[in-house]
């Protein structure tokens, strides 16, 4: 995403469902959720990285298609406000996917002690992204895991080189236990 574009759905065509209306369907699995967990909060840090603050984060307002999730554009976005309301409305709406969420019971505790931490110390968007998606990694979700790699007869650039180590350490083991640590808050 550029970064001057706004992250939000302007036209909702497309979308067939908001994330509230997906819950009231029945329980997801943990990867469905990660994975719109994981775009939205991708949205927000967008938002706040522009300086703008989004100030309606709610189930209501995220809708769900066939590309993920995405923000509904409310007319609510404040220019140089402060992103801790939409953090902590975040780890409310993060809070109320856990209670519907079929997986690993470990994992299901560490995705609820990620909306716990977003609700009680509003951390930067950019963390709380990091933590949902080493979670993605350790459970072995589709959205996590990076593309695969092509091999090429030619000899990779400086950013294609970078890339493949950065391709490289995703998959390294004790960044897993990464994701341990910065849930603990230590």
């Amino acid at each position: 995403m550029s970064a001057n574009a706004v992250p939000l759905e302007p036209n909702v065509e497309g979308y067939q469902e908001s994330l509230t209306e997906r819950m009231g369907r029945g329980r997801m699995p943990l990867a469905e959720a990660l994975g719109y967990a994981t775009r939205i909060a991708a949205c927000l840090r967008d938002l706040h990285s522009q300086r703008l603050v989004y100030g309606a984060v709610s189930s209501q307002l995220i809708l769900l298609g066939p590309s993920g999730a995405t923000l509904r554009n409310s007319g609510c976005l404040t220019h140089l406000g402060d992103g801790r309301r939409d953090v902590t409305a975040f780890g409310a709406v993060l809070a109320e996917m856990v209670r519907r969420v079929d997986g690993p019971e470990d994992l299901c505790a560490e995705l609820n002690s990620i909306a716990v931490r977003c609700q009680d110390d509003a951390p930067d968007m950019q963390q709380v992204l990091l933590c949902l998606r080493l979670l993605a990694l350790r459970s072995g979700t589709a959205a996590a895991r990076p593309p695969v790699l092509v091999l090429r007869t030619a000899k990779p650039g400086p950013a294609e080189r970078i890339r493949l180590r950065l391709h490289m350490c995703l998959r390294w083991k004790p960044l897993v236990n990464l994701a341990a640590f910065a849930l603990s808050g230590k």
